[in-house]
């Protein structure tokens, strides 16, 4: 039985520098059009309900860039759909630019029982240099309407190693977050994709990147004032006070099955991987046409399946079991794991806990090429 459901909206107010997700500017026909094709395809991949659903989550682009109305017809669309396990979290994402007080209580109301804002920076020229609609004070006031609504759980999405961006002002983002209350803070470092409009500033030589040990100094500072208020790490960048972990997310991580609806989303159930069309217009026209929009999928071998529990596994302060590979522990080529990460444990940048290949702080700092290596080791 698959247990999550991740739903993308991908209107947005305008196109962040940074962003490579699909998204396209918000338009009301387009919209209409999206959220009827969108409300077809959760009938079509659900038949009659999706039962024991334990999470879902509603991303983007910005599903608060949509109307009220269109978030209510969001809303009863996952009702029918989705048969909901008790206790489970639903997620969606919001901008302080489009949640206003009839939104933050229609969410609420609906069933949503948790919130991501991305804030991603509480300083007014980061902001803008980002190409954010929401200037800094918007943040603490869309928290307020969420709050005011009835929600307790709250996250806050941050940005660092920003173009120019001071270690002084990273840390005064995560104080100024940590002042709102929330129960969980994702803190992504900027990273340039290909053909967003930040590769292509890099790329002609109009802005600079920070140096590697300036970013992994601001991953520190993350850890420092994040942990001393009490928020446990427990994926790279993912931090929660206790009991507050995202379980949506932590399902991705553990390699549970999912269903993703919506354009672009993946899906990953039975050892089979799908993903829908990127275009949205074309996503709209198979829908409307009674057909279902896969665009791509994939079977994995047992060595690809293997490789993603390395790599996902070591994202997450739980890391990988040693019986990754079965009872012996070691994999086709007669490598086990903890043979494998042996070079990396006595560099102290991989650990064993518990009969857990794991992270240690060091090694987090440089994850990319720790698990490079370790996959190199295996063969994997």
């Amino acid at each position: 039985m698959v247990g999550s459901v991740y739903v993308h909206i991908p209107f947005c107010l305008r196109k962040c520098i940074y962003c490579d997700f699909v998204s396209v500017p918000f338009d009301d026909a387009l919209s209409n059009r999206y959220m009827d094709a969108l409300a077809r395809e959760l009938s079509l991949s659900t038949g009659a309900k999706q039962a024991g659903v334990k999470t879902l989550f509603v991303g983007g682009g910005t599903p608060t860039a949509l109307s009220a109305g269109q978030l209510g017809g969001l809303l009863a669309a996952l009702g029918q759909a989705l048969d909901f396990h008790p206790g489970a979290e639903v997620t969606v994402e919001a901008n302080p630019a489009t949640l206003d007080e009839g939104k933050a209580g229609l969410l609420f109301q609906g069933g949503i029982n948790r919130i991501s804002i991305g804030a991603q920076s509480f300083d007014a020229d980061e902001l803008k240099l980002l190409g954010r609609a929401h200037r800094p004070g918007d943040i603490s006031d869309a928290v307020k309407l969420c709050r005011a609504a009835g929600f307790e759980n709250l996250n806050l999405d941050l940005i660092y190693g920003l173009p120019g961006q001071k270690r002084e002002g990273w840390r005064e983002s995560l104080k100024s977050a940590l002042r709102l209350g929330p129960t969980h803070i994702s803190a992504y470092e900027l990273t340039v994709e290909e053909g967003t409009g930040l590769w292509n500033l890099v790329k002609s030589g109009a802005i600079n990147m920070p140096p590697e040990d300036k970013v992994l100094a601001m991953f520190e500072d993350a850890e420092e004032v994040l942990g001393g208020a009490g928020f446990i790490r427990y994926e790279v960048s993912n931090y929660a006070l206790p009991g507050f972990e995202c379980r949506h997310n932590l399902n991705y991580w553990r390699r549970g099955e999912y269903l993703g609806m919506g354009a672009a989303a993946h899906s990953f159930s039975g050892g089979r991987r799908w993903r829908n069309t990127g275009g949205v217009a074309e996503y709209i026209d198979i829908l409307e046409a009674n057909g279902l929009p896969v665009a791509e999928t994939e079977t994995l071998t047992k060595g690809e399946e293997k490789r993603e529990i390395v790599l996902l596994g070591l994202r997450t302060r739980e890391g990988v079991p040693l019986s990754l590979a079965g009872d012996t522990g070691a994999d086709e080529t007669g490598i086990g794991l903890e043979r494998a990460a042996r070079e990396l444990i006595g560099e102290g940048l991989l650990e064993i806990r518990a009969d857990r290949l794991r992270a240690t702080r060091r090694g987090f700092q440089i994850l990319n090429s720790v698990i490079l290596r370790l996959l190199e080791g295996l063969s994997l």
